[in-house]
């Protein structure tokens, strides 16, 4: 309203200061003519906010073109200042009469630009607004008709003080100004509160993210020195006990993952990854993860894949993966007779795409209907029942929904209470052209063999193991027994350097996060050191960094492979194994 009545005020000061020209000189109606051709466009710009205000729906679209429209009256503010000089839009003759420059029409386009927008806005939100409402918003539309009508049809005629006055009689007579003060007080305390409910967000998924990898750091020894347990015990009672911590264990290691992964997705940490990969592959790894626990409480696990389904697609493999996962370990949970089934299929998008469909179905306890559409919140466990008598924090399904979601896809569930539940996820991918087919058949048998001994010894390499954790150190060393390599141990980067200086190592273990010199540092330092050059001295980084493309930013850094942590002895004694030059190598073990 404001800027409707500085546009009146310097319009009839732009009128009397041309009367009295001959006294005055040009300066003042110059001056009063520019701020008034403001104004009239400013008009549009208030007016935009002031329908945002009233109808109260506000997106991100709406942010951006905030800042495109304070340009726009930026640059127009500028052209009236250019104006002074050149007289494109208007100025005076010799005998002080107003005269319309080459480009009088540039000053019509921000008012007509910002109110017809405005008003078309107005109409599509009318549901959202009252008949009192409705006229305060109109009201505007009468300034910029009597500007219009003014500047085309009578110049000489003070119409846009009339239709000036009109509308903000309108806006008085109709809108209590407290009112309006109050409804933007409100907007502006909402929008406080929205960036402080964002902060106490990123905050609260920072400790959670610093929580959990810190605990990840003792539950690697712990896990390390179970499997070692395993591997020596030859008391079946104690191998029980130790079982049962592995167990205990792996499930605390879920946990603290799911956790990782929820506060790496609210902070925008995580991304999508894609890259070619094997339905088929990534169908049976799934199924050899969770197919043990299932067996343990008798259910008939069952997994398939169409026959439409492409054999190689084009998509984050590492998420898919997990998603299976997650919807997989939420139904053994709440299944205690019967089966849980996976099934794979397709849908053609198009030539190049498809959309890939996981189904995951139990017959377990099943979900209420009314507790159905708030299963995928974080941190719920659908009904008192399931609190009291599951496991976990309650994220799984949380996180299958924004992991979902991250890759434009849908997710729905079907349930009947007592007979089952049926989780649907449609995730779109590219089918893989012949660039991006690979050789994927190596599977992961780390989980297969373990406990079996080793995969190989060689009794003559040298490994040198470098982590700050004394305990870890220990731990590596003795995954690393049963090939009969040549360990030796040092905590920091420093001490690696003054070590590789005296003696030439095959392989490094490099801890990634260490005091004073990180890994990648010492990494890069020790590449320059002669002995290490000579002796074509592996390194394999160590680290708790388990984010899809972890493995190709290490190897971009400059390392040969990458083992993450809790570190498995199999993984372990696979990626030695495999930097190893062969002489090196006496026996090796399938």
């Amino acid at each position: 309203m404001f800027s409707v009545l500085f546009g009146l005020i310097f319009d009839v000061l732009g009128a009397v200061s041309i009367d009295n020209a001959s006294n005055t000189g040009l300066a003042l109606p110059m001056l009063f003519n520019t701020l008034y051709f403001f104004f009239a466009g400013y008009i549009g710009l208030a007016y935009v906010n002031y329908t945002l205000a009233f109808v109260g729906v506000r997106t991100k679209f709406h942010d951006v073109m905030r800042y495109f429209h304070i340009a726009f009256v930026l640059a127009y503010a500028a052209l009236l200042i250019v104006n002074v000089k050149t007289g494109w839009i208007f100025t005076f003759d010799e005998e002080y009469r107003y005269v319309f420059g080459p480009y009088h029409f540039i000053c019509y386009i921000p008012a007509g630009y910002f109110i017809t927008g405005g008003f078309f806005y107005m109409l599509s939100n009318r549901k959202n607004l009252g008949l009192r409402e409705m006229l305060s918003l109109s009201g505007f539309v009468f300034v910029i008709l009597g500007t219009v009508f003014q500047a085309l049809l009578l110049p000489d005629v003070l119409l846009t003080f009339f239709f000036g006055s009109l509308a903000v009689t309108i806006i008085l007579v109709f809108v209590e100004t407290p009112d309006y003060a109050y409804l933007q007080e409100a907007l502006a305390d909402l929008d406080s509160a929205k960036i402080e409910a964002e902060k106490a967000k990123h905050v609260k998924s920072e400790f959670l993210s610093f929580v959990s990898r810190e605990l990840k750091t003792p539950m690697n020894t712990v896990l390390g020195m179970d499997e070692m347990i395993l591997r020596e015990s030859h008391d079946e009672y104690i191998s029980g006990y130790a079982r049962d911590i592995a167990t205990a264990g792996n499930n605390l290691m879920e946990t603290l993952n799911k956790i990782l992964d929820y506060s790496d997705i609210e902070t925008g940490k995580l991304e999508i990854v894609n890259a070619p990969y094997k339905v088929s592959t990534v169908v049976r790894e799934v199924y050899k993860t969770v197919v043990f626990k299932s067996e343990e409480k008798g259910l008939k696990i069952g997994c398939d894949v169409g026959s439409l389904v492409p054999e190689v697609l084009v998509g984050d493999s590492v998420r898919i993966r997990q998603i299976m996962l997650n919807l997989l370990s939420n139904a053994i949970k709440y299944t205690h007779l019967g089966s849980v089934n996976l099934y794979v299929g397709s849908n053609e998008i198009d030539d190049k795409n498809v959309e890939m469909e996981i189904r995951v179905s139990d017959t377990g306890i099943g979900i209420d209907e009314e507790d159905l559409g708030k299963i995928f919140g974080t941190f719920d466990r659908a009904g008192d029942t399931h609190s009291r008598s599951g496991e976990g924090v309650g994220l799984g399904l949380s996180i299958v929904a924004k992991l979902t979601d991250m890759m434009d896809g849908e997710i729905k569930a079907e349930s009947t209470p007592g007979k089952g539940s049926v989780f649907i996820v449609k995730i779109p991918q590219k089918i893989a052209e012949e660039s991006d087919l690979i050789d994927n058949t190596a599977e992961d048998t780390s989980k297969e063999n373990a406990g079996v001994g080793p995969l190989f010894k060689a009794p003559n390499a040298k490994v040198l193991i470098v982590d700050d954790n004394d305990i870890n150190r220990v731990l590596e060393a003795m995954l690393l027994k049963e090939t009969e390599v040549q360990t030796a141990q040092v905590g920091s980067g420093e001490e690696m350097l003054s070590e590789l200086a005296r003696t030439s190592y095959d392989v490094i273990l490099l801890d990634h996060i260490m005091p004073d010199m990180d890994g990648v540092e010492a990494m890069k330092r020790a590449k320059q050191i002669e002995r290490v050059k000579n002796a074509s001295t592996s390194f394999i980084a160590l680290t708790a960094n388990t984010l899809p493309g972890a493995r190709d930013e290490y190897l971009r850094q400059g390392f040969d492979d990458f083992v993450s942590k809790p570190v498995n002895g199999k993984r372990l004694e696979e990626a030695v194994m495999k930097q190893l030059n062969a002489s090196l190598i006496l026996d090796k073990f399938s």
